[in-house]
C-alpha cells in the first residue's frame, strides 16, 4: 500500500468515526436525529478539501525526504564497498528518519526500517573493529600501509581489488596467511561479521527500493543541467 493511499485510509475513517461520534451525541440529546442533505453534502466538502490540502502537504514532505534522505541512504547501500568505510552517513540518516520522517503519525519509510538500520550498523562496528585489527596486523608485517581491499581479498573476502605486481601478490599472500595463523586471528569473526552485514544491507537496500518504486520516489537525483555561457 503505498503510503498517499494509506494516509487516505485513515484520513476518511477517522473523519467517519468523527461523524459516527457527533451524531451519537445529537441522537443522546434529542432522541432523534435530523440531518439535512445540504449540511451532510457541506460536511462531505469541507472533509475533502482538508483531505486535498493534508494529501499535498504528504507529498511535499515525501519530496523533502527523497531528497535529503531517502536518495543518500540508497546510494550508501547500494554496493558492499561501503562496509570498508565507517557508517557515519547511514547513522545521520537513521537519526535523521527517527526525528523527521513523519506525518500524522504515519511512518514516511519501509516497516521496521530504523530497526534494521539499526541491526546493521552494530553488525558494521562489530566489522570494523575486527577489520581495523587485520589492518594493523597487515601493516606491522608489510612494513608500511596495506591496500585494505588486496588484504581483504586475500584473507578470503569477496571484495572488488586490483590486481598486484607479481612481487605484491606474493608478499600480500604471505602477509594472509601468516595473519589466519595467528592464535585468536580476527579473519573468521570479521568474515562472518562481514557476510552477516552484506546480507542486511541487501536486504534494506531491496526493501527502500520497492519502497521508494511503490511510492513513485526517485532512485537516482536529477542529472544537473549545464548551461553553457556561450
Amino acid at each position: 500500500m503505498t503510503l498517499s493511499t494509506k494516509f487516505t485510509v485513515m484520513f476518511f475513517s477517522f473523519a467517519g468515526g468523527m461523524l459516527g461520534i457527533l451524531y451519537t451525541i445529537i441522537y443522546m440529546v434529542q432522541r432523534t436525529i435530523t440531518v439535512e442533505a445540504s449540511n451532510i453534502l457541506s460536511s462531505i466538502l469541507v472533509f475533502l478539501l482538508v483531505w486535498e490540502r493534508l494529501r499535498e502537504s504528504l507529498s511535499k514532505k515525501l519530496e523533502y525526504l527523497d531528497d535529503s534522505v531517502f536518495l543518500s541512504l540508497h546510494s550508501k547501500l547500494q554496493d558492499d564497498i561501503n562496509q570498508v568505510w565507517t557508517q557515519d552517513e547511514i547513522r545521520k540518516v537513521r537519526d535523521d528518519l527517527k526525528r523527521h520522517a513523519k506525518f500524522m503519525n504515519i511512518p514516511l519509510f519501509p516497516y521496521k526500517l530504523s530497526k534494521k538500520l539499526d541491526e546493521f550498523l552494530s553488525l558494521h562496528e562489530a566489522f570494523y573493529g575486527k577489520f581495523q585489527q587485520l589492518l594493523g596486523m597487515g601493516e606491522i608485517r608489510l612494513g608500511k600501509p596495506v591496500d585494505r581491499w588486496t588484504l581483504l581479498h586475500y584473507l578470503g573476502f569477496e571484495t572488488h581489488f586490483l590486481q598486484p605486481s607479481p612481487e605484491e601478490e606474493k608478499a600480500y599472500k604471505e602477509i594472509a596467511e601468516t595473519i589466519k595463523k595467528e592464535p585468536h586471528s580476527p579473519v573468521y569473526d570479521a568474515k562472518t561479521l562481514f557476510d552477516k552485514a552484506k546480507t542486511k544491507r541487501k536486504q534494506i537496500f531491496q526493501e527502500l527500493e520497492e519502497f521508494l518504486k511503490c511510492n513513485n520516489l526517485r532512485l537516482k537525483p536529477e542529472p544537473v543541467k549545464v548551461v553553457s555561457a556561450w
